[in-house]
C-alpha cells in the first residue's frame, strides 16, 4: 500500500563500507540466470529518491497520441499541470484512480483538478483497491513502477521505474488500462514478463524458486505465508536470501521466522530511506540473474485482491540498478540476528493465548480482542484480514503493550460496509504469533 506515514528524512550521499559491500556483491556475482521464466524489454530504469520523476513528466510532455496513467495515489502539482496541458493539446489523456482504501480521499483534489482541465479521469471500480502505477505514452512505450506520484514522497523514498518497449507488453498493459477504464470486469492481458494482480503469488514465487545462488528483497510489506514460505525454503536450500524492509512492528513477526530459517534480515529506520520498493532479483550479479520491479507489496491483499503490476527481465540495466541500490541500503540497515537454537519465534501460539474475542459481531459495533502471554512488557501486533481479503484500517488496531501480568487488549470500529464472513485477527508478539477467526454479519 501506500504509506500512510510519510518518511521525514532525506537520503543523503552516504559512506558505505567497502569491506560489507565487496562482501555481499562477491555472494552475488553469479553467471547468467538460467531462469526459463518470461522476461520483458526494459531499456531503462530509474532509482529513487536520486534519480527524481522528471523522466515521467518529460514522457507525458512528449506524447503526441495518448497518455494512459493508472495510479494509486496522485498529488503532484507539476504532472497535474502536464496532463492537463497535453488534453489541451488535443492528446487523448485518460487517467484511472484508486477510490477504494482512502483513495477517494486522497485523490478527490486531483481528480477535481484534472476533469477541470480537460482530461479524461475516472475513478477505478469500487470494491478492489488499484495499487498498480504505469503509463503508456502513445501506445509505444510503458512505463511501470512502485512509486505513487505524491510529490512530498519523492526526496525520502526508495522507489524504481522501469521503461519497457515491447510492443506485446504495450499492447497488454493499454489493453487492460482500457477494459479498466470502462469499468469491464475483465482479467487483464498476459505479455512477456508483465506480473498482474489479483493472482501474482504464482510469478513472485516461480521467481524465487529459479535462484541458485542469491536472492535480494526489498519491500514495503511482508505478510504473505506464501512468499515468506519460499524466501525460507530458498534460504534453507543454500541460496543467500538478502531482505531489506523499513523497520515497523507490523512485520516483526515475519521477519523474525525468516531470520530463523537463515534469512539474512536487515531492517532501516525511515529517517535514513523508507523502503517503498517492490524488488526481486534473483541470482542478481554482474553478469545475469532476472529481476522483479513492481507495485506489488508481499501481503495476501496486495497479491490475491489488489490490482497491480509489475515486470520480470533480465535487462543488464535494471540488474544494476537494484543489486547496486539494495546493496548499498542492505550496508546501511541493522541486521536482525537469530537466536542462538537457529529459531527466533516458537510454534504459533506458545505462550500466546487470545482469552477473549466476540466470535460473532455485526457490522457497525466494536469488535474486540484480549491476549495473555507469557511475557510482560511488550509490544505485541494486531492485525485483521476481513473477508474481502483487505487488510483493515480501523483505528485500535496495531501495537499495544502487555501489563506486569502479560495481558493487553484491543477495540476497533467494524464498518458499516464491510463484507460480511469470516475474518481473521492476528497477534504478533516477539515470542509467538496466533491466529483468531471471527465472523462478522450485516
Amino acid at each position: 500500500m501506500g504509506r500512510r506515514v510519510r518518511a521525514r528524512g532525506l537520503l543523503r550521499s552516504v559512506v558505505v563500507s567497502c569491506l560489507a559491500v565487496a562482501a555481499l556483491a562477491s555472494s552475488t556475482t553469479v553467471g547468467a540466470s538460467t531462469s526459463s521464466l518470461p522476461t520483458s524489454k526494459v531499456v531503462s530504469v530509474w532509482t529513487e529518491p536520486q534519480a527524481g520523476y522528471g523522466f515521467l513528466d518529460a514522457a507525458i510532455n512528449a506524447a503526441r497520441s495518448s497518455v494512459l496513467l493508472s495510479m494509486y495515489e496522485l498529488k503532484d502539482p507539476v504532472l497535474e499541470r502536464t496532463l492537463i496541458a497535453r488534453a489541451r493539446a488535443h492528446v487523448d489523456v485518460q487517467v484511472l484512480l484508486s477510490y477504494d482504501y482512502l483513495g477517494h480521499e486522497e485523490n478527490s483534489p486531483a481528480m477535481a483538478l484534472l476533469r477541470a482541465g480537460g482530461v479524461h479521469a475516472q475513478w477505478a471500480p469500487s470494491g478492489q483497491i488499484f495499487h498498480a502505477k504505469y503509463a503508456a505514452i502513445d501506445r509505444s512505450r510503458l512505463y511501470v513502477g512502485s512509486g505513487n506520484l505524491v510529490a512530498s514522497d519523492y526526496p525520502s523514498t526508495r522507489d524504481f521505474w522501469v521503461e519497457d518497449l515491447g510492443a506485446g507488453d504495450v499492447r497488454a498493459a493499454t489493453a487492460t488500462f482500457l477494459q479498466d477504464f470502462a469499468h469491464a470486469g475483465a482479467s487483464p492481458r498476459a505479455s512477456g514478463g508483465l506480473v498482474w494482480s489479483p493472482g501474482s503469488t504464482t510469478a513472485l514465487g516461480a521467481l524465487i524458486s529459479s535462484a541458485h545462488h542469491s536472492l535480494l528483497v526489498e519491500n514495503e510489506e511482508m505478510k504473505s505465508a506464501a512468499i515468506e514460505g519460499d524466501l525460507m525454503g530458498a534460504a534453507r536450500r543454500g541460496v543467500r536470501v538478502d531482505v531489506v524492509m523499513t523497520r515497523d512492528a507490523s512485520w516483526t513477526g515475519a521477519l523474525t521466522r525468516l531470520a530463523g530459517a537463515g534469512v539474512q534480515v536487515r531492517l532501516l529506520s525511515s529517517s535514513q530511506v523508507y523502503i517503498h520498493a517492490k524488488v526481486l532479483c534473483a541470482d542478481c550479479g554482474e553478469t545475469g540473474g532476472t529481476v522483479f520491479i513492481g507495485s506489488e507489496n508481499f501481503s495476501t491483499s496486495s497479491l490475491s485482491y489488489n490490482r497491480e503490476l509489475g515486470v520480470v527481465t533480465t535487462s543488464p540495466t535494471a540488474l544494476r540498478a537494484v543489486r547496486d541500490a539494495v546493496l548499498a541500503d542492505f550496508a546501511l540497515g541493522a541486521a536482525l540476528v537469530a537466536s542462538p537454537t537457529g529459531t527466533t519465534t516458537p510454534p504459533s501460539g506458545k505462550g500466546l493465548t487470545v482469552t477473549s474475542i466476540i466470535a460473532t459481531i455485526a457490522r457497525g459495533n466494536y469488535e474486540s480482542l484480549r491476549i495473555h502471554d507469557v511475557v510482560a512488557h511488550q509490544t505485541c501486533v494486531l492485525s485483521v484480514t476481513l473477508p474481502s481479503g483487505y487488510q483493515s484500517q480501523a483505528k485500535g488496531l496495531g501495537s499495544a503493550l502487555t501489563d506486569a501480568s502479560g495481558n493487553a487488549s484491543w477495540s476497533w470500529d467494524i464498518g458499516t460496509r464491510t463484507t460480511p464472513g469470516v475474518a481473521h485477527a492476528v497477534v504478533t508478539c516477539a515470542n509467538a504469533e496466533v491466529t483468531k477467526a471471527f465472523t462478522i454479519t450485516a
